[in-house]
């Protein structure tokens, strides 16, 4: 997969494309914005809204979450963080506008998480089951849905909605070189 990134934000003032921007060696070119070129596409059915997120802001963070396990930035998960299983691992977030860290879960507690505000029993069931402290990531989680997504533009601004421009791209954040 090769992604192709140039300096230049996406404004409506812009005129810069990405043909005027100096290539370095091996074809990489200076970032400071990601344009999103080369990233899985999303083959399954549209998602409902979660926490807020609109189908299209949790395919983003999808995309850039697997864009960094494909370039070696975010380490492939081996085990589930609820349970320690290997098996059928996915990766799930929370924060849609701030996707880098996902938790490793295994798909049917993934299934089980995303339902829990309609079926709220079988999650209920994995919490207490799984549960220790207390103080674990998933124990927390609301029952009743939430609108992060607006809190959180509330809080940062419309801004905050555009997971690549502000994603933590290695080695210098946005300003980094990237390899194709």
């Amino acid at each position: 997969m090769r992604c192709v990134l140039y300096s230049k934000l996406f404004s409506e003032n812009s005129t810069a494309e990405p043909a005027d921007m100096p290539d370095f060696e091996s074809g990489c070119k200076l970032m400071t914005h990601f344009d999103p070129v080369g990233l899985p596409d999303w083959k399954w059915p549209r998602m409902p809204v979660y926490n807020g997120f609109t189908h299209e802001e949790r395919v983003r963070g999808w995309q850039l979450i697997h864009h960094f396990i494909d370039n070696g930035w975010l380490a492939k998960p081996e085990r589930w963080s609820i349970s320690g299983s290997t098996e059928n691992l996915q990766k799930h977030c929370e924060n849609y506008y701030s996707p880098w860290s996902p938790y490793p879960v295994s798909r049917p507690i993934h299934m089980a998480l995303h339902r829990r505000f309609r079926e709220p029993g079988p999650w209920k069931r994995i919490v207490d089951r799984y549960s220790v402290t207390g103080d674990e990531w998933f124990w927390s989680l609301a029952m009743q849905p939430i609108d992060l997504a607006a809190r959180l533009r509330a809080q940062h601004g419309a801004h905050i909605v555009d997971v690549f421009q502000r994603a933590p791209f290695p080695p210098n954040n946005i300003a980094a070189i990237q390899r194709g």
